[in-house]
């Protein structure tokens, strides 16, 4: 018998092989390119988008307090996972949403999004609008540093800063940046001291709100090392929930807020109300 038709003869006889074959190679050659393509990667902590629309119209009458502290709390356990977002001068930008891995700076952008809108569609808008510039979803174009980012949030800083120090943002050393692509910026910073900074919590404590905190960088190029949220537990005590890089934590927890600045170079506050 030829070549030929021993391949015929086999063909025939493993017909449902080979259009099984046939059936998963064309489903991959549809679906994957579409998967990859994708500009937007929701990762939802195993909770659906539904469940994300109910959780924030649960509290959509809640005072705002209230729904900042709810949304805060979900997230404590969450990991800490670095460089979450994906996008560099040489990756394209991708708009991530993610609420089963957090680094410090996402996990206040997503509660403060959440606290700030009526329905998912909402939030995915307000981070967009948090994160980048007119909303423009590109690498050059995403707020990367606290004191850039903050300013599209709509909170207030509280004033009474005692320090003052200029920063030349991105400048990693004399001939490095921290982010390639993206141009030095000077800016100055005002900041309260660790004693400046106790006489203001002791201030503000018995508030319902929550406050956003940047633990200030003792590095030129970098305006902040770390962010969290001021808040009170109900014995008055000032708390500082975060994602935390810490090798013991490396997830969302709740912190004494005064031991965790004290041997910091300073901070910057910000009221959410």
């Amino acid at each position: 018998m030829g070549l030929k038709k021993l391949l015929m003869k086999f063909i025939k006889e493993n017909h449902l092989l080979f259009n099984s074959i046939l059936l998963i190679f064309i489903f991959f050659c549809i679906a994957l390119p579409k998967y990859i393509s994708s500009s937007e990667k929701p990762n939802l902590r195993h909770i659906d988008i539904n469940e994300i629309e109910n959780l924030i119209k649960s509290y959509s009458s809640a005072p705002y307090s209230e729904k900042y502290n709810k949304y805060s709390k979900a997230l404590i356990g969450t990991p800490y996972v670095s460089n979450v977002l994906i996008g560099s001068k040489k990756i394209d930008e991708i708009f991530v949403i993610g609420l089963n891995q957090l680094d410090c700076f996402t996990y206040l952008e997503y509660v403060h999004a959440l606290a700030n809108s009526n329905s998912y569609q909402e939030f995915k808008d307000k981070v967009r609008e948090y994160r980048y510039y007119k909303g423009e979803v590109n690498f050059y174009s995403r707020n990367h540093f606290f004191t850039d980012w903050i300013s599209y949030l709509g909170v207030n800083k509280v004033e009474g800063a005692d320090l003052k120090e200029k920063k030349i943002l991105n400048k990693k050393n004399e001939t490095e940046k921290y982010l390639e692509g993206i141009p030095l910026k000077e800016k100055y910073i005002n900041y309260f001291s660790f004693k400046k900074a106790t006489e203001i919590i002791s201030n503000l404590k018995g508030s319902k709100n929550h406050y956003i905190v940047g633990i200030v960088s003792d590095r030129i190029g970098l305006d902040v090392s770390h962010v969290g949220f001021l808040l009170w537990d109900k014995k008055g005590k000032a708390i500082f929930r975060h994602a935390s890089s810490k090798s013991k934590y490396m997830k969302v927890i709740d912190e004494d807020f005064l031991g965790y600045i004290k041997n910091k170079p300073g901070i910057i506050i910000f009221e959410t109300k």
